[in-house]
């Protein structure tokens, strides 16, 4: 993990510098992992962008638990991204699928597809990542994150991240 700060013990306390260093990391680590996800999004193969794109969130879910001092486990962290992507069902999740789907058509498939899944699959990587940190943040690990609770704050930053993609503002950010 290189030169990554560790917690390993979750009950000793922390500086303010300790905790901003441990958040910058996560941003970091977050930032990163969603450039990936873009570039997953752009794999020409449909349904294998997808599950290139999956794997980057466990990874980061992964690189978080342990920044964070907390278990990971595959099982758990699958669940908790098969339940955020289900708060952005019908239509954004829909445009993930159609967007890898498309990819399948002769000619203009893999091209129509770049103007969908790399901006979809960053968002969606950005939201779940910084999702995780606010829970991790208030002590919480992989087995007692409630999506159900989560995924209003989720879909705002879906939708801030996909809009930040497009150059576009967000229903909720002001004016410059």
């Amino acid at each position: 993990m290189g030169d990554t700060l560790v917690n390993t013990d979750m009950n000793e306390a922390l500086t303010a510098e300790e905790l901003e260093e441990r958040r910058h990391h996560a941003s970091q680590i977050v930032r990163r992992k969603s450039a990936w996800g873009f570039g997953a999004g752009c794999i020409p193969i449909p349904f294998v962008d997808m599950a290139t794109v999956t794997g980057v969130q466990l990874s980061m879910i992964n690189q978080l638990s342990q920044l964070y001092g907390v278990p990971f486990s595959e099982h758990p962290a699958k669940n908790i991204v098969a339940a955020l992507l289900g708060s952005i069902v019908p239509n954004q999740l829909a445009w993930g699928v159609v967007g890898s789907s498309i990819k399948a058509l002769p000619g203009v498939g893999p091209a129509l597809a770049l103007f969908t899944m790399p901006g979809f699959s960053s968002a969606v990587t950005y939201a779940i990542g910084r999702i995780y940190i606010q829970h991790l943040e208030a002590g919480g690990n992989l087995l007692n994150f409630d999506a159900e609770k989560m995924r209003e704050h989720f879909r705002a930053e879906f939708e801030a991240a996909q809009s930040k993609n497009t150059g576009r503002k967000s229903a909720g950010s002001k004016a410059a």
